[in-house]
Parts: C-alpha cells; structure tokens; sequence
C-alpha cells in the first residue's frame, strides 16, 4: 500500500562558526569535560558534545550507526526528493516544504535509481525481481508501473528527454540470470500508455563488461544510444530500435581496450561530443557515432575535459606542466592545430573547466599528488596564467554553476616541515578555501579534525553547502557558505553525513536550500536552507515504509 505520512523533523538555526561545544578556531576542541571528553554531568544536551544526548544527567555518545536507507545516493527531482529503501522494498518520496513522506513499493530490493529530467517522476531498478517501475509523482499518491525485464541488472539510465531507460549489468559486479553482454531498453512512453512488456522492453546485445551508457539528443530528442563495454562501443537507433536487431557495434581504439581502466570517457550532457582518454598510452579519441577519430597528445593525459558547449576539450600534461587545448573536431583532424599552453610555476594534474556554456572560457588546473599549495587559472585560448597560492594542499576543486567561485576542499598534512607553530597546526588541520574568481580574494575555513566530505550549490548559485564528518569524534555538520561575502555558518547534523545534493529548479523555496542524507539504520535526511542556516530533519522513512 501507499502510506503518507508527516515526518518527525526538528527545526532550529545555528549561526556560529564553531559547533556546539567548540572553540571558533575550527579545532572542535570540547568544553571541560573534566578530563573524560565528555562532561560527567548534564541537564540538558547543550551540556554536550554535538551528537551527545543528555540522558540521565549523562552524556550518551550517539549510536554506531549503520546506514541501511540506500547505497545510492538520493536524488532531487522538481519538488522531491527520492531516497531508496531497498530493506523496505520502496521508494521514498520526500516533500521539502512540508516533510511529508511517501513510502512507494517497488521492486524487492531496488538497487538503483534515476529521476526523469524536468518531471516529478523517477525510475528504480529491482536486480532481485529482475523489473523496472516508474514512478509518477505529478498527481498524488504517487502512480507505479511495473514492467518485468527477465534479467537480473544492476545500473540503469534515462534519457534527458525521459523517453527511454536503459538497464545494464554493474561492470564492478557479476551479473546474474545471463545478462552478461545484455542491455534491455525500456520505452518508457509505451509503459506510461499500458502497453504489455513485450511491446515495451527490447533485449539487445552490447558486448563484454558494460561500463558507460550514454544518449545523444537531437532537437531534444533522443535518437541514439551509445553503450561502452570493455573493447567496443554499440550503438542503438532509438529512431526505430525494433527495426535494428543487431545494432551497430565499433571497436575501440586497442590502447583504450585493453582493461576498462585504460580509459576515461566524458562527453557534453546531449553526447554530441564524446571524448576517451587512454589512461596508458599518450592518446584521445572522439565518437560520432560511426567511427574513432584519434589524436596523438606529447604524453600520456592526467585528465581531460570538455568545454561545456562541446567546442573543445582540455587535457593536463603534468610531466611538461602544460594544458593541451584542443578545438574540436577539427583539431582531431589536423592535430597539428592542437594548443600547448604552459603554466609555469605550477603543479599541472587535474583540470576543472566551468560547468555553463556561454562564459568565460577557463581552466582551474592543480595537482592532488605533488606537494604544491596553488591553484591556477588559465584563460584560452591566449593561455593567460593567474596563480593563487593557497595555504594547504589540494584535495579536489569545484566550480559554482556561473563560474565565479571555486570551493577547494584540502588535504590534511600532519607531517607537515613547518617550523612555525601555527602554520604546522594549519598544515594539520582538515578544511576548505572558497576562492572568489574576479577579485582573487581567497578564504580559508579550518575544521580541524572534521573532514569536508560532500559539496554541494544551491540551484541560486549564491551559496554552497559543505558537510563535516568526524567519525573519532562523533562530530557533524554542515557549513553554509556564502559565496557572496565567502563567509561560513556551520549546522550540526546528528549523524554522519553520507550524501549531499541541490535541487534542479530555481523555485523560491529551493532555490538555497540543498539536503544532506545521514548514515541512520532508520534513514535520517536534513534539508538545509543555506541562506539563514535553517534546517528541518526527517527521521525514520526506512522504518515508516515497512508500515503495511
């Protein structure tokens, strides 16, 4: 059955740099606790360190939690949020203007799932029942199809235009019931409009140990699907698909096919460019959908990305600390033409391009290996270098959605050689720096032992989320950035975080809100409003979809 129910949620606003208990340095440091890292006696839980309970005058640390609510992550659609409860056999739709929960049966323990883009619908995946749902919640109670698929699966994606779903064997897993090579495509419109299975779902071969899926659109319509297993690429003709019963497969580039880690594939999100990288051999690779294009690069590629309008592509060379630049298609067709573009004075490894088409053409470049603290821009194509020198080093780095701010989460060093004190405390520390792009003001957050985990913008763009997690010390949290004025407020979670994300639309009660799911043995997720630090808990969706 269908059961709505008002969560149990907690609301309250934190607007201090250090948690509960704190010092305001970041260092976490508890209050007196007498020597036991925890006060002996309390009246309430503000005696406590955050995550305690005050529980017969005594501070209780919080359980040893294990998460049971969903190994993937929950996605947010329109106005929801979707969270799997494969203990349950559901899927919970969770409201974030008024905390309302929705249990939704769906195949017996769904291990996977995907929100059609643009609607209030998602797509969950049972490997043990072998079946697809789809789940419409544009009228409520939510509606669920059911659609049989005779192979057990373990990874499914949709197409932008939600015309299609494509189910396929986990490349990190054995697959079962003989769907090794196996894809089946699902005609999601032709399931909306009651059709049976076998006017619904088409099985077609695509090689050995899938790893990639991808749809191209054409006008917004997906016309083709592009399937990588470990040698060779198939591509289906989604135009007329029971008319193609072997569809076309291509072989791959031989140093891109050895193993499915002797490659990286990236593409625009409308798959009109694709790109490979041969993580073993000094080699790209384009697909049009018919054949290879490839280029020769001076060494073997750290990374590559593509411009976000498919114009062209970025590629870090780290032993000649320079950028490849490469235009396409052209420039894999003359590569001669390709760009090398130096950044002296600087570590190259990993590339981060602007993730909107339509601004300023740059790449944030620095290295995660090499005892480099910066992190540099390059303008193209004139190749202009800006260096900012950072404090710590770098761990990953993330673009605001407008290309204005970068987040830059640091690895901790405690063997740190600084011989003064307080810079070897800094070098120790756990933290992130938010980097203001025009004005190259930079601003260093410590959290001490509380590690930033996950990161995640508001659709608004003028705020960031990032969570805090100390499993030691049993301390979490959230800091809301602004991006605006680079400042940080911090909201301590219960539990530790597992999953943050934001929402697609810009709607006024979304537009600064992100949530961040917890590891709880009865599912907990929090939705954050970044702008004033209010946050409202849902606990207990796993155990309230095992209600019948």
């Amino acid at each position: 059955m269908t059961l709505t129910l008002l969560a149990l949620g907690a609301a309250g606003c934190a607007s201090s740099d250090a948690f509960e208990g704190g010092t305001g340095d970041g260092s976490g440091a508890p209050g007196d606790s007498g020597g036991g890292g925890a006060p002996a006696v309390c009246t309430t839980a503000a005696d406590c360190p955050a995550g305690y309970t005050c529980t017969r005058s005594a501070c209780v640390p919080p359980e040893d939690e294990q998460d049971e609510s969903s190994e993937r992550p929950p996605l947010a659609s329109k106005s929801y949020v979707y969270v799997l409860s494969p203990s349950a056999n559901s899927l919970t739709r969770i409201d974030p203007r008024t905390l309302t929960l929705e249990a939704i049966p769906v195949g017996a323990s769904p291990v996977d799932v995907a929100v059609v883009p643009g609607e209030d619908s998602a797509v969950t995946l049972s490997s043990v029942e072998a079946s697809l749902s789809v789940v419409d919640s544009n009228t409520l109670p939510s509606h669920v199809l059911r659609v049989p698929l005779g192979r057990r699966y373990g990874r499914l994606s949709v197409s932008a235009d939600g015309a299609y779903a494509l189910a396929w064997p986990d490349p990190s897993a054995p697959p079962g019931s003989g769907a090794e090579g196996v894809v089946s495509l699902v005609d999601l419109r032709a399931v909306r409009r009651g059709e049976p299975a076998e006017r619904t779902v088409l099985e077609r071969s695509a090689g050995f140990r899938v790893t990639d899926v991808l749809f191209r659109l054409e006008g917004g319509v997906a016309t083709r699907a592009y399937v990588f297993a470990k040698s060779t690429v198939t591509v289906m003709d989604l135009t007329a698909p029971r008319e193609q019963p072997l569809p076309l497969r291509i072989p791959l580039p031989e140093a891109m096919s050895q193993d499915v880690a002797s490659r990286e594939v990236v593409a625009t999100p409308d798959a009109w460019r694709v790109l490979l990288r041969s993580t073993t051999a000094p080699l790209l690779a384009s697909f049009d959908g018919t054949a290879f294009r490839t280029a020769t690069l001076p060494e073997v590629a750290t990374d590559v990305d593509l411009l976000p309008d498919g114009s062209g592509a970025v590629a870090a060379l780290r032993t000649a600390s320079q950028l490849a630049l490469i235009e396409l298609p052209g420039d894999l067709e003359d590569p001669s033409g390709i760009q090398l573009l130096d950044v002296p004075g600087a570590s190259v490894g990993q590339v981060v391009l602007p993730p909107r088409a339509g601004g300023a053409r740059f790449a944030l470049v620095y290295t995660t290996v090499l005892n480099d603290e910066s992190l540099t821009r390059v303008d193209f194509p004139a190749g202009t270098v800006t260096r900012y020198p950072l404090e710590k080093r770098v761990e990953r780095v993330a673009l605001s959605a407008d290309g204005r701010t970068a987040v830059i989460v640091h690895k901790p060093q405690p063997d740190s050689p600084a011989t003064d004190p307080y810079e070897r405390a800094v070098d120790a520390d756990r933290g992130y720096s938010v980097l203001d792009l025009a004005t190259g003001y930079l601003q260093l957050r410590r959290t001490g032992a509380l590690e930033p985990a996950q990161l995640a913008f508001s659709s608004s763009g003028g705020f960031a989320g990032v969570t805090l997690r100390s499993d030691t010390e049993r301390r979490y949290g959230v800091d809301a950035v602004d991006l605006s004025t680079l400042v940080s407020r911090s909201v301590s979670l219960a539990s530790p975080p597992a999953f943050a994300g934001g929402f697609s639309g810009d709607a006024g009660e979304t537009r600064h809100r992100i949530f961040v799911s917890q590891l709880h043995p009865a599912g907990r997720i929090s939705f954050v409003n970044l702008d004033d630090s209010q946050i409202r808990t849902v606990t207990g969706f796993t155990l309230n979809s095992r209600i019948e």
